[in-house]
């Protein structure tokens, strides 16, 4: 059946051709644009709103953001004895079993009337009972009761990992970090394939009501599940035809014998029109928030703090050559920039070795100079950007790496002058996966009291047409489906989403305020 979608205004993404009247549409590809009606189309309708291809997240945690739909939301918490209260509340309200773990996420110390982190101390007060672990909204950061210390035989055990915080004894005070956090978590019940495919259906049934289409998730580290058995979750779900809409997998293999594992196991690319197998992660260090990002100079006011590589040198060059081997694309998380830096050394060191273009990828770039940036440039690096990151981080930068770094901080609108492919996304669930107030945060630069007055760092306020492509054909691009998705051309696939408002008629204190009515997959409304 034909579908032609009219009454409607229409962006393309097409520099060449970005504005048309309808939309032929059949067996969910576009067949062609401003044709005449005929009255065997299946006329739709879309009743003077504005259709503009579908909107992709290219970086956010499918299965985190799934597991904590049901999980305790700290992110409203104000103090230590908020987060106290939240925690009471939750148990209260739930049918607990003598087994259950209790799951936290969102809490920022920086909001805290007392600005410190919780500790066990803290979170034995909601309970001694059942462990309990509550994570920091970065994820970088979580604290654990004397319940979950005592289950990871953590408990007054003296431990020389510095991830692992300590009390005045010397003891674990139940605050963990970066990769320390898996103490705790592997010994958590552990997750299995059902618990993953219904993660995924629950994070899906979001994303649509956000208006995606399209979202590049790093699922595979999670500390409780083999990278196998994530894998065979989205097998199943794409076999069965259950996948609500299309995912291209980041491969967070951490090794090099997962590495290779999976090298000798599977292969990237399409696995099926909903599925593909994108690029190598590696997570190489912290976050600016918890000062674990890994910087060049310390961090402001403090000695000798320069962050965390998680990721050596030679760790990366061995994980990028062994990638760079097999034509494999490598999306590297790098805030800092130290870090920044070295996978940007690492990749001009091997230019001359493997010319081809695998579209490398920094995600992040938060701490990315205008020098790095024409580095980047000219080593055909492209970056995966968070633009809500300027509304919820403005405020701790200048505390953070003080005054100059900050002018030379969340460069968007310079990365897109130099030309580099910048896509969007929202780091989920570290920010909602909305791409409207991803877009919105793209063009004002304020957080959600419309603060600071004029934007932070207004220079580097980027266009709505450019927003728009970088939420949609950028994304694309990113992940090698260029050819198939993030505009709307014949030929693409016919995937779509339906905007209340035309953004580029509203104020842009208002693109906020645009509601997604509806998406389009293959041809066909989500609901």
């Amino acid at each position: 059946m034909l579908k032609l979608l009219c009454n409607a205004d229409i962006y393309t993404m097409d520099r060449s051709n970005p504005i048309v009247e309808n939309v032929l549409v059949e067996n969910g590809k576009i067949v062609a644009l401003n044709v005449d009606n005929k009255i065997e189309y299946q006329k739709v309708d879309l009743e003077g709103k504005t259709l503009i291809p579908g909107l992709c997240d290219s970086h956010l945690h499918t299965v985190m953001y799934g597991s904590e739909l049901d999980k305790i939301d700290l992110s409203a918490a104000k103090s230590i004895a908020d987060l106290i209260e939240l925690g009471k509340n939750h148990i209260e309200d739930k049918d607990l079993k003598k087994d259950d773990w209790i799951f936290g996420w969102g809490w920022n110390q920086e909001n805290f009337e007392e600005d410190s982190l919780p500790t066990a101390k803290d979170l034995d007060e909601i309970s001694k009972n059942y462990p309990i672990v509550l994570k920091r909204e970065c994820r970088h950061v979580l604290t654990a009761n004397t319940a979950a210390l005592k289950a990871a035989g953590l408990y007054k055990k003296n431990i020389a990992n510095k991830r692992v915080y300590k009390d005045e004894k010397g003891n674990p005070n139940g605050v963990l970090c970066e990769d320390a956090q898996k103490l705790i978590l592997d010994a958590a019940p552990k997750t299995t394939v059902e618990d993953i495919k219904n993660y995924i259906i629950d994070a899906s049934k979001k994303y649509l009501e956000y208006g995606l289409t399209f979202v590049q998730s790093d699922d595979l580290a999670d500390s409780s599940i083999s990278f196998h058995k994530t894998l065979q979750a989205y097998f199943e779900l794409a076999d069965s035809g259950k996948l609500p809409l299309r995912y291209n997998l980041q491969l967070r293999l951490t090794n090099e014998k997962d590495l290779k594992e999976f090298i000798a196991n599977y292969k990237t690319g399409n696995y099926n029109d909903y599925l593909t197998l994108g690029p190598l992660k590696i997570w190489a260090d912290g976050s600016l928030g918890a000062r674990t990002a890994a910087l060049r100079e310390s961090y402001n006011n403090l000695d000798s703090a320069y962050g965390e590589l998680l990721c050596s040198r030679e760790k990366m060059e061995n994980l990028v050559k062994i990638a760079c081997e097999n034509k494999m694309q490598v999306a590297c998380h790098a805030i800092g920039d130290r870090t920044i830096e070295q996978f940007v050394e690492i990749v001009e060191s091997m230019q001359e070795e493997y010319t081809d273009n695998l579209r490398h990828r920094i995600i992040h770039s938060q701490l990315a100079d205008y020098q790095l940036l024409k580095r980047m440039k000219a080593t055909g690096i492209n970056t995966d950007i968070q633009p809500a990151f300027t509304a919820s981080d403005w405020e701790i930068v200048e505390n953070r790496i003080g005054k100059d770094r900050e002018q030379q901080s969340y460069l968007w609108k310079d990365m897109i002058d130099l030309g580099i492919n910048t896509a969007g996304s929202s780091d989920s669930p570290i920010e909602k996966p909305d791409p409207i107030w991803g877009i919105s945060c793209l063009v004002s630069r304020k957080d959600e009291l419309l603060k600071p007055e004029f934007g932070w760092l207004p220079n580097q306020k980027v266009t709505v047409q450019d927003a728009l492509e970088i939420y949609t054909k950028n994304g694309a691009y990113n992940a090698f489906v260029e050819d198939k998705f993030g505009q709307i051309k014949p030929g693409y696939k016919a995937d779509f989403s339906i905007l209340s408002q035309n953004p580029f008629y509203v104020k842009e204190d208002k693109l906020r305020e645009i509601e997604v009515c509806n998406t389009i997959i293959d041809g066909n409304l989500s609901k």
